[in-house]
């Protein structure tokens, strides 16, 4: 007779799952919290004091912390992620991974140069400066190419962009936060 191991409640593909999804999530949601600044908490050292939220430092009180409420939502978002990677088809998983990356990186491309046209147009293009008009040629791209790229290409591909995704993550907050350490 042979005895077979108990993996626990969930297999080794569904941990692996779990943890690339994390990691490729993390990043990116982490980046996003800090470039739109939406922190769940505001921490205020000097008075040991939370507020909800984003709020400013105190007159008096130091400066405010947003960096530990930036990490809970971040968590908190690539765990839900996460989890949901462990329920999907890994085809599923494969191609929302790429479609997702693919968004990341189409998505301030796309931003960049309509700021670029509106910046050198003769005539008033300021609305082309929102990111919300540039997310529209962003998700269209991403879903045009997600959809042409072979399962076979796209299950390759899946693990790698745990570490192509977290460098151009931290890469574009570390270029946007250029200007707090040139003052």
């Amino acid at each position: 007779m042979t005895s077979q191991a108990s993996t626990g409640p969930t297999t080794a593909s569904e941990s692996g799952s779990f943890a690339f999804t994390f990691g490729i999530a993390f990043a990116i949601l982490y980046t996003i919290c800090v470039w739109r600044n939406w922190p769940l908490f505001t921490y205020h050292p000097a008075v040991n004091k939370l507020d909800l939220l984003w709020n400013p430092g105190r007159s008096g009180e130091g400066p405010a912390m947003h960096w530990y409420g930036w990490l809970v939502v971040s968590a908190v978002g690539a765990s839900v992620l996460g989890w949901i990677a462990t329920i999907i088809s890994s085809q599923w998983l494969h191609r929302a991974t790429i479609f997702s990356c693919l968004l990341a990186v189409l998505w301030p491309a796309f931003f960049v140069l309509a700021v670029f046209i509106a910046d050198r147009a003769s005539f008033d293009l300021e609305f082309l400066k929102s990111a919300w008009i540039t997310a529209v040629p962003g998700f269209i791209g991403a879903i045009a190419v997600s959809y042409f790229v072979p399962s076979q290409r796209a299950k390759r591909l899946w693990p790698r962009w745990l570490l192509i995704v977290p460098i151009g993550a931290f890469v574009i907050l570390g270029y946007s936060l250029m200007p707090l350490f040139l003052r």
